[in-house]
C-alpha cells in the first residue's frame, strides 16, 4: 500500500530481506540511540518472535513498527494479553509530514488482522500521549522513566478496534 511515495510492508521477521533488515536497524540506531542519546539494548531478541511494519521510500526504510504478539513479553502489557506496538520510528527527514500517523495506521491495521480481538498496548514517550489518544489510545496508569525518556503506558480497547 501507498501513501506519502512510502510502499508499507507488513510481516514476519525472517520475511525480511537482509538489506531492509540493514536499513531498519540502522533507522532504530540513528533515532533511538544516537539521536535520542539513549545507550538500551534495542536488539533484544523480540525481532525474531514479531510482527513488523515498515515503510519504504525510494528503497530505503524510513518507518517503522514492531508488534509483539500477546504473552510473549508481559513487560509490554500488565497483563499481557494484548499485542505491544512498539519501536516506532520516523526518519527525520519526514517528520510533520504525517509519517507518524501513516506508520501508526498501519501498524493499527495489522494489529487488527492478525489480532481482531484483542486491545492494543503501548509505551510512547509521555510528550505525545496526545497523538496517540487521537488514535483512540487511552492512558493506563502514572507516567514512568524509560531510559531516561518519560514514558506512559496506553492501550486501545478491542471494541475500538475499528478502522479510524
Amino acid at each position: 500500500m501507498k501513501t506519502h511515495n512510502v510502499v508499507w510492508w507488513h510481516g514476519r521477521f525472517d520475511g525480511m530481506e537482509l538489506r531492509q533488515l540493514h536499513d531498519l536497524l540502522m533507522l532504530r540506531q540513528q533515532i533511538f540511540i544516537i539521536e535520542q542519546n539513549c545507550i538500551f539494548p534495542d536488539i533484544d531478541g523480540l525481532d525474531p518472535l514479531s510482527f513488523h511494519v515498515v515503510g519504504m521510500r525510494d528503497g530505503q526504510v524510513v518507518a517503522a513498527t514492531r508488534i509483539v504478539p500477546p504473552g510473549i513479553d508481559p513487560h509490554h502489557s500488565q497483563q499481557g494479553l494484548d499485542p505491544a506496538i512498539g519501536r516506532v520510528v520516523a526518519a527525520s527527514s519526514l517528520r510533520g509530514m504525517g509519517i507518524g500517523r501513516d506508520i501508526m495506521m498501519q501498524s493499527i491495521l495489522a494489529c487488527q488482522k492478525h489480532f481482531p480481538e484483542s486491545g492494543i498496548f503501548l509505551n510512547g514517550q509521555q510528550h505525545l500521549a496526545r497523538f496517540y489518544q487521537g488514535l483512540g489510545f487511552v492512558q493506563e496508569g502514572e507516567p514512568f522513566d524509560e531510559d531516561g525518556i518519560p514514558h506512559i503506558s496506553m492501550r486501545r480497547a478491542a471494541v475500538d478496534n475499528a478502522p479510524i
